[in-house]
């Protein structure tokens, strides 16, 4: 007996052991590998599908992970669908600040230059089409990606449909599914692999019996695991680098089914696949797969980065809208005066066509700032709806990282502020001036007023003081309901 025949679960598989496994052992695909197709550009999922086929009657498909599969796919194309509409979003909003800001510029332009009517008008004209290559660019990826509507024909299920036909695992009968519950209970509380990082769940425990006991059923001696999942409760980790399976699922292989565990992640797979299998895969499909890498980082961290631009947009319109309806508030009031003033001039038979003038101006001044209020609020609408379903899509896949608090309490008054009310009612409650706060979210001073003025109308109070102590009461609230 060699050195090393009793503890081959402590060592990676040689790359003789790689290419039998391809070749000649049963292929398992865990249920991120199979979502992440949803994820690929199409030549890449397609060279992904074509290395299944090359399995052949090798591949086998758990129940739990087919039921994975199916219970998620619809949340992963609508999150693909937010994901594009997201970006899209974000690029509409800075196209609508920056031409609104280029047009004022080409007129102010027009006025000092005495521009001709023809050139100012072509510039407004450029001006208003920048960001349109940007935007049809980025809908025809959409397009091409082709899967981002959960009602749409799937060819991804369809092609699904034929390479793993009649090679899907049964659940567990009634009796053996309550007695693996306890198992994965107990495994998950005393951290046994694999399964315990996403305790209480036990979707990974269920995969990994089905998985054995198939092996187990077929007499191969190597089961090659492929799978998205880099946690600890799957790979041995030294000083951060992956070195292969955990030393205990390997053991555990080995005792319950006689078979040599490899696992392995989908780039490995693919390189692999091109070598042993003579699997067309393009270095391109390599990198799309490494980038992409497990499912929760990939759509933690683009749901992360999207909400932050979605909430940096939001606070602008948050901003605009302020100044918007106070231009509202001043124009209503200077109608009510030019209509009195027009009262008075009739009854003294002077003056009235001037103030008819001033009434008629005020008029189309209400009217203007009326329209750029609705559109502003129309845009900051469909930010809350894309940012709800991005914060959604965070809260699925890791809603511990959920960093901002949900606001719901029928007791707590603050519900009825903007995101940017509530940061700076927050600055207010640590002291701060309106000098002070400006110069925190480069902000001027009178925005700073306008919205603290909001806040006390909002909160239906008179001072800085009472607003803190709402402010501070509402936290204490969130703070009790989080630790019960």
């Amino acid at each position: 007996m060699s050195f090393s025949a009793q503890f081959t679960h402590f060592l990676a598989p040689t790359g003789a052991e790689v290419e039998n496994a391809l070749k000649s052992g049963m292929v398992v695909f865990d249920t991120n590998v199979l979502l992440n197709l949803y994820r690929f550009a199409p030549a890449a999922r397609s060279e992904l599908l074509s290395a299944f086929e090359r399995l052949g009657e090798r591949v086998f498909v758990p129940h739990q992970v087919a039921l994975e599969f199916h219970r998620n796919r619809l949340d992963v194309i609508a999150d693909n669908r937010a994901a594009y509409q997201a970006a899209l979003d974000s690029i509409s909003a800075h196209e609508a600040n920056v031409t609104d800001e280029l047009k004022e510029k080409i007129r102010q332009l027009s006025n000092k230059v005495a521009l001709p009517e023809s050139e100012r008008d072509k510039l407004i004209a450029v001006a208003s089409t920048t960001f349109h290559p940007v935007s049809a660019a980025l809908d025809q990826l959409r397009t091409n990606h082709g899967i981002d509507d959960p009602m749409a024909d799937d060819q991804i299920l369809d092609r699904l449909e034929v390479i793993l036909s009649d090679k899907v695992g049964v659940p567990f009968k009634s009796e053996r599914e309550e007695k693996e519950l306890a198992e994965a209970a107990r495994r998950n509380e005393q951290k046994i692999p694999p399964g315990y990082k996403d305790t209480p769940k036990h979707g990974d425990y269920f995969a990994w019996k089905q998985t054995l006991d198939e092996v187990k059923h077929r007499g191969v001696k190597l089961l090659l695991f492929v799978t998205g999942d880099v946690k600890e409760d799957w790979y041995l980790r030294v000083k951060g680098k992956t070195v292969c399976a955990r030393p205990e699922l390997a053991a555990e292989a080995d005792q319950v089914a006689k078979t040599r565990l490899i696992l392995m992640r989908t780039e490995s797979f693919l390189r692999y696949a091109a070598i042993h299998l003579n699997a067309s895969v393009s270095e391109d499909t390599i990198r799309q797969v490494k980038e992409l890498g497990d499912r929760q980082q990939w759509q933690l961290s683009h749901a992360v980065a999207f909400r932050k631009e979605l909430e940096s947009q939001l606070l602008e319109i948050e901003d605009a809208l302020a100044h918007s309806n106070r231009a509202i508030s001043n124009a209503r009031d200077d109608l009510a005066k030019a209509r009195a003033a027009y009262e008075a001039s009739s009854n003294d038979d002077g003056g009235g066509a001037s103030v008819l003038e001033s009434i008629a101006s005020t008029e189309a001044s209400l009217k203007d700032a009326t329209s750029a209020r609705n559109a502003l609020q129309s845009r900051r609408n469909s930010l809350l709806g894309h940012l709800g379903n991005i914060e959604n899509a965070i809260m699925r896949e890791d809603a511990s990282q959920m960093d901002t608090p949900s606001r719901s309490s029928e007791n707590d008054p603050t519900v009825l502020l903007t995101r940017r009310e509530l940061v700076i009612l927050a600055a207010v409650a640590e002291g701060l001036t309106n000098r002070e706060i400006g110069r925190r979210f480069g902000l001027s001073e009178p925005t700073i007023s306008l919205h603290l003025s909001n806040i006390l109308d909002k909160l239906n109070v008179r001072t800085r003081v009472q607003a803190t102590a709402l402010y501070l009461r509402s936290r204490g609230t969130l703070e009790s309901d989080e630790t019960h």
